[in-house]
């Protein structure tokens, strides 16, 4: 094949970004299920727990489609199954179907995880251009952000002037358009591997994931740490800030400009994450977080008014802090032949642990509304992350 056949697949993937991260059913997919449904916030935390369990089990499987058929058929697979998804979603009343499309998406999730980073990277490689490639893929996480921010701001606009299923399913017609934009993609050429993987390889490499977590109480603190933080993080501003919201007049067209703000919040935060830590050093700087999350979920839980809204802001710069601090001492301590698949172990365990938190929360929610539910995230985060950061600095491979 020419390289140059590929050259097209760099703006592409731009345009890919663009479309899968542009979702109008973020600002407002609670209260669709809430209030257009009549679905109980246990019955739509449950829904959500399949999701996460899929997301975490199924990596693995759809990156080998991706490896075995093709990167561009892994995002070809993606949007059509994105777009079709998202439109049963916005057009089915019945709660099986519903919880079958919202499964069905994670699929799509998956399918695109790292096909879209590989194609990039492959394309760039046969132009000769790799060296290209981390500077082009920082535009392609601005992008999108940018993306994800529009559907923010102009999800909830649409979802009042029309109702929340019409947002729903311009969604499904967006991801139709990145299937067009996959199908325009070339495959591009890759190096065949130096030698296939004896008999037993991946069972090997995971179990020897496993049992480095197992064998280092500094890593297992860190995703402890990690995973509790970003639980106590993502309930709040994923779940609770929309009906939070509207149970304080704010308008539907006005949840969109709210969540956004977060959203930047969080980018500000990250951009800020280096600052901190050369200024605090590591240990302090991540004493910050469980320490905010106590103080915005607290506000949250004890102040019935809609300034305290403003808490939703702190709650996502610890979300946006998280990663750039925790990542660079979580690959120290991993060796490198295992880094991706003792990083799998980290998502997988955060994922089980939301997966395990979200029915008890929607339940709560039903029973005793938000304000107790703000107030176990904050005395969660407090205890529990305090814990595991405590064990973190005391074990001999901690700071």
């Amino acid at each position: 094949m020419d390289p140059r056949r590929v050259a097209r697949n760099v703006p592409l993937a731009f345009a890919y970004a663009l479309f899968m991260d542009f979702s109008l059913t973020a600002p407002i997919w609670v209260l669709y299920l809430r209030d257009e449904r009549g679905f109980s916030m246990a019955q739509i935390t449950f829904m959500e727990v399949p999701l996460f369990l899929l997301i975490v089990f199924a990596e693995v499987p759809t990156g080998a489609v991706a490896d075995r058929y093709g990167r561009r058929i892994s995002l070809l697979l993606a949007s059509s199954i994105l777009a079709v998804s998202m439109y049963v979603y916005g057009v089915a009343r019945d709660y099986a179907l519903i919880l079958v499309s919202n499964l069905t998406w994670a699929l799509a999730f998956t399918f695109r995880s790292g096909a879209d980073t590989a194609l990039l990277y492959d394309s760039l490689k046969a132009l000769g251009r790799e060296a290209e490639f981390q500077r082009t893929f920082g535009r392609l996480t601005a992008v999108r952000s940018a993306a994800a921010l529009g559907g923010l701001l102009l999800g909830a606009p649409l979802a009042a002037a029309t109702s929340y299923a019409v947002a729903i399913e311009s969604t499904a017609a967006v991801a139709a358009v990145a299937l067009v934009v996959a199908g325009l993609m070339r495959e591009a050429p890759r190096e065949a591997a130096a030698e296939v993987a004896p008999r037993g390889g991946y069972l090997r490499t995971l179990a020897g994931g496993a049992r480095e977590v197992l064998e280092k109480s500094a890593l297992r603190a860190l995703f402890a740490f990690s995973g509790v933080i970003s639980a106590a993080a993502a309930g709040p501003l994923q779940l609770l800030q929309q009906p939070w919201l509207t149970a304080h007049d704010v308008g539907t067209s006005k949840l969109g400009l709210l969540q956004a703000a977060a959203h930047g919040a969080a980018l500000l935060s990250a951009l800020a994450a280096a600052g901190l830590l050369a200024r605090l050093g590591l240990r302090a700087a991540l004493a910050i977080l469980p320490a905010g999350l106590f103080i915005a979920c607290g506000v949250l839980g004890t102040l019935d008014q809609l300034s305290a809204g403003a808490a939703f802001l702190g709650i996502a710069a610890v979300a946006g802090l998280q990663e750039p601090l925790l990542s660079g001492e979580i690959n120290r301590q991993i060796e490198s032949s295992r880094r991706a698949t003792v990083l799998s172990i980290k998502q997988m365990f955060t994922n089980v642990l939301m997966a395990a938190l979200w029915p008890a929360v929607g339940r709560s929610v039903d029973k005793v509304g938000l304000p107790p539910v703000f107030l176990f995230y904050a005395f969660g985060a407090l205890v529990a992350g305090g814990w595991s950061l405590r064990v973190w600095t005391r074990s001999p491979e901690g700071v």
